[in-house]
């Protein structure tokens, strides 16, 4: 994890005015649409400095950048991962998701339907048991809880804006890291914006500034990117572009 991406994005965000979470509570948008982009930490600068006005940053006891790990669970045969590679709509991924400095711990099952919308049910799993796992994917996936895995881990660092109409929040994930506990993959250059929406509004200040950049949403998922990195996957071509565009971006590095 890289210390100075920490130390850059805190100095620039510090600049901003600062939203609490129940404050944030009134943009959950657990029902929404969202848009992604991917870029490297300069661009991310770049984007950030003309922000400044129009959005407030999430902070919790005084800290603005969070630390994250996500495990995601799918079939022996990755039948999550195909269903997005193959475009498939009404699809699934289960994660579980750890905020590493609250030390909070939630299920949660995203669900992408036909309209294109993104539909969020978590559950807070306090000591990850795994009857309370099994009645959640049960009761908000048609998976057979039993017969998931856990496939991949990724480690990122997150904030959080909120715009001034409390419309809209914004997401920016840097320093990602993916392990499956063998082999680890670092992507510290890569930033992940990611614009969650109750309509699609591309007038936001955000989208024109990555517009105005030359920055085009991105059908990227941190999971499927992780997958795809850590293992060689036959018949997985459509995820060849987006690879390309991270490797330009970030270099890849193995441990």
């Amino acid at each position: 994890m890289s210390t100075s991406n920490i130390q850059t994005a805190s100095k620039i965000i510090g600049r901003f005015n600062t939203i609490s979470l129940d404050e944030m509570e009134k943009v959950r948008l657990l029902d929404r649409v969202d848009m992604k982009f991917i870029l490297n930490i300069k661009g991310m600068n770049t984007i950030l400095s003309e922000l400044q006005n129009s959005y407030s940053v999430l902070m919790i006891c005084g800290m603005r950048v969070f630390g994250y790990r996500t495990t995601y669970f799918d079939t022996p045969e990755l039948t999550m991962f195909f269903d997005h590679h193959n475009g498939k709509l009404n699809r699934y991924k289960v994660r579980h998701r750890e905020y590493i400095d609250s030390q909070l711990r939630f299920l949660e099952v995203k669900y992408r339907s036909n309209k294109g919308r993104v539909i969020k049910q978590r559950i807070e799993d306090k000591n990850s048991e795994t009857r309370l796992f099994n009645e959640f994917v049960a009761g908000h996936t048609p998976y057979n809880p039993g017969n998931l895995h856990r496939t991949v881990v990724s480690h990122f660092n997150r904030f959080t804006l909120v715009d001034n109409y409390l419309s809209e929040r914004v997401t920016i994930d840097f320093n990602l890291a993916f392990t499956d506990l063998i082999r680890t993959i670092n992507l510290q250059d890569l930033v992940v914006i990611e614009i969650k929406q109750n309509r699609v509004n591309k007038k936001s200040a955000i989208y024109q500034a990555l517009k105005k950049c030359s920055i085009r949403p991105s059908t990227l998922s941190k999971y499927c990117v992780g997958i795809s990195l850590l293992n060689e996957i036959p018949k997985a071509n459509r995820f060849k572009k987006i690879l390309m565009q991270i490797n330009k971006l970030s270099h890849v590095e193995y441990s």
